[in-house]
């Protein structure tokens, strides 16, 4: 019990010196008293820190989670200022959301890889599969319920103002008051998350989706049939017939994973949702080549920009998953085992992309602005 306590009070301690961290650094973005670029840059670290310290802290103790969350935010911070000298000013650098989302993917992914280094080893598809999926629970859970206690305390305010008692209305009009109330109350969340570990588990998340996947699988073959007789004119040259197949790839990459599971042993039982996770597998190359095409035929016309080049981006790494789930379910018995080790191959490619996204080597805008200089040039002949 006071084990407990304690780590509830260091949990709701971290979480508030993350609101109040990010308050006073957000503070700051706009104003003189300190280098623009220092703000952002400890203000990346401060985001990426202090989430990383929260998702993983329970499975590894508080103070070894510490340490791998600053491995991963050190990383994010340097990166991601890197990435900013692209730009005069980093609210340019921040105007098109990409490189906050860059962040977050090497803040998150690298998570599971973490918790397993600690324990079996940072490849053991077991852990990595628990691990993501229970962050991604804890997580939700812990922000429905922040979502809750501000319900009760808004109208626990409205209540009391009725009656001319405005304590809670004037503790709210701190600045800073609902940072630190959010953040505390999220880590407090996490700890009772953690301390239930054995009933919150992402097992009831991972059978739901499993009833989806036959639903998935018929749309997608219905799909593929109209395609060839309705013709491919609504489908090439559109950004957003291009999205919705990437994100038929995400999906359907979710549901496989869930239907195989961490093992055999716990994958799927039942043979016909066997055949329909493999038909899934196998088809999922299909949406992804024809994204793949639609964005070329974009780019061909009108060349490349830095949207287009995220994009094509999340094109190749769709056609990534689905060429490895296709040639796992093709070479036959072992296939799930295949499927596997391309989910722990791929989640590493993913990790890469989005560092070499903050870095020279992958420079959207210079890539895109030497393409339509190029493109100039070719018209003035």
């Amino acid at each position: 019990m006071i084990k407990s306590t304690r780590n509830r009070f260091l949990m709701a301690l971290i979480g508030a010196a993350a609101g109040i961290s990010l308050y006073l650094l957000g503070n700051e973005i706009g104003h003189d008293t300190f280098p623009e670029r220092a703000v952002f840059a400890l203000f990346a670290f401060a985001a990426s820190f202090f989430t990383a310290w929260l998702a993983i802290a329970g499975p590894l103790k508080i103070t070894r989670a510490a340490l791998g969350a600053l491995a991963v935010a050190v990383v994010v911070a340097v990166l991601f200022t890197w990435a900013g000298f692209r730009f005069a000013t980093m609210m340019r650098f921040l105007d098109t959301l990409l490189p906050i989302l860059m962040a977050a993917v090497l803040t998150m992914i690298p998570l599971p890889f973490l918790i397993a280094a600690a324990g079996p080893g940072w490849r053991d598809y077991p852990t990595l599969f628990q691990q993501a999926w229970s962050i991604f629970v804890r997580l939700s859970l812990a922000w429905v319920f922040v979502a809750v206690f501000w319900g009760v305390i808004l109208l626990s305010s409205t209540l009391l103002n009725l009656v001319g008692v405005t304590v809670i209305e004037d503790l709210l009009e701190h600045e800073v008051m609902p940072f630190v109330i959010t953040g505390s109350v999220l880590g407090l969340a996490l700890a009772v998350v953690n301390e239930l570990s054995d009933y919150v588990s992402p097992f009831l998340v991972l059978r739901l989706l499993r009833l989806l996947l036959p639903v998935v699988l018929v749309v997608l073959v219905v799909f593929l049939v109209a395609v060839p007789l309705h013709g491919l004119s609504g489908l090439f040259g559109h950004f957003s017939a291009a999205a919705t197949l990437i994100a038929m790839v995400a999906a359907g990459a979710t549901l496989v994973t869930a239907a195989i599971d961490q093992s055999d042993e716990e994958a799927t039982a039942t043979v016909w949702m066997r055949r329909a996770a493999q038909a899934l597998a196998v088809m999922l190359l299909l949406p992804a080549a024809l994204a793949l095409w639609a964005i070329w035929l974009r780019v061909a016309q009108y060349g490349w920009t830095p949207g287009r080049i995220f994009a094509a981006l999340t094109a190749f790494l769709a056609m990534g998953y689905g060429l490895s789930y296709a040639l796992a379910v093709l070479r036959g018995p072992g296939w799930m085992a295949r499927i596997r080790r391309a989910n722990v191959g791929m989640a590493l490619v993913l990790i890469a992309a989005a560092a070499l996204w903050l870095t020279p080597i992958l420079n959207p805008e210079r890539i895109s602005a030497n393409g339509q200089m190029a493109r100039f040039r070719a018209a003035e002949r």
